[in-house]
């Protein structure tokens, strides 16, 4: 009997990734649950630093309490808690499941006490995540159901917006668009302004601007321009689920990155390039925004709203969840 055989016989059998992304998809959203709720107590406390540690903890001690085994194919920047190639529980040999997570998206916001900060999970059959060129941003769009297919990123932005208006039909000065407000997109707001279209500035959270464009009751119905690469593949997995649509397109801003992206750097990616197999998605609100509430806190209670999506059975599921906890001291 080898040492890996040995091990796999004494090792508590792990979710597979079918389970995970099956009858436990429930079980999956106790992890985001957990992680905004540790997050959530310092809202507004000015500790940026304290409340990604907190939720990649809270995020961590939960997956590990579902009994998870297997490796973060997407997450965090840099050494840290639940970074990217890090391996979460005992994994023998190869995972059964791979996962994106990013434990809170806006720490920035939750440190300030600004709205729109999430935490998400993405679990997925292994090789589900697409392998792209290592260039660090993209150019994207994200739409919702109603304007699927009505994007081309070779066309302007005025032409993209009158199409996506007949497509939702309404007039261009009806959209309302979704933007990171970041110095490199002044171009950008120019032109969505001169089309007449209306912009919603978001100060972070690209994931969850992607994610508001997508869903159908926030009253945003586009979100435009340059973001992270890994943060798109996340959008895409959950626009996928919501029914929306994303087009996205490398962009190096050195020479390094241009020639890493090579041939790749002119092709417009999908929704079907960046979202590979079935999949589960968990989202749970932080600091609350159009696309979900806040976590509120109660004399001994918490209450989060979360999403639960997925490619499998089709759902989109929206659970207010109401968690008895005992007083925190002081």
């Amino acid at each position: 009997m080898t040492l890996e055989s040995n091990l796999k016989d004494r090792l508590p059998l792990a979710p597979s990734a079918a389970e995970l992304l099956g009858n436990s998809e429930l079980e999956l959203v106790r992890v985001t649950e957990a992680a905004a709720l540790a997050a959530g107590r310092m809202a507004g406390r000015g500790d940026q630093d304290k409340v990604k540690n907190l939720a990649a903890s809270a995020m961590l001690q939960a997956l590990e309490e579902l009994g998870f085994h297997g490796r973060v194919a997407l997450g965090p920047r840099g050494d840290g808690i639940l970074s990217a190639g890090s391996l979460v529980g005992a994994v023998v040999g190869e995972a059964a499941a791979e996962i994106g997570v990013y434990p809170v998206e806006g720490a920035s916001l939750v440190a300030r006490g600004l709205p729109n900060a999430i935490s998400m999970i993405v679990a997925a059959e292994p090789a589900a995540f697409p392998s792209l060129p290592a260039v660090a941003h993209m150019e994207k769009v994200v739409l919702g159901a109603a304007a699927r297919g009505a994007i081309d990123l070779d066309d302007g932005v005025a032409d993209n917006l009158r199409r996506i208006a007949f497509a939702r039909d309404c007039r261009v000065s009806d959209l309302s668009v979704a933007v990171l407000d970041r110095p490199r997109h002044q171009g950008l707001l120019e032109e969505i302004r001169a089309a007449g279209a209306r912009v919603v500035n978001f100060e972070d959270g690209d994931i969850t601007a992607g994610l508001v464009a997508a869903a159908d009751w926030t009253g945003v119905d586009a979100m435009m321009g340059f973001g992270g690469l890994q943060e798109a593949i996340l959008a895409a997995c959950a626009v996928r689920c919501l029914g929306g649509d994303i087009a996205c397109r490398l962009w190096p801003r050195n020479d390094e990155e241009r020639i890493l992206a090579g041939a790749e750097g002119e092709r417009v990616w999908g929704i079907a390039d960046l979202s590979i197999g079935e999949l589960t998605v968990a989202i749970t609100g932080i600091t609350g925004g159009p696309l979900l509430a806040p976590v509120y806190y109660g004399g001994g209670w918490a209450e989060t709203q979360s999403l639960v999506l997925s490619t499998r059975t089709g759902t989109v599921r929206r659970l207010t969840t109401r968690h008895q906890q005992p007083r925190p001291p002081g």
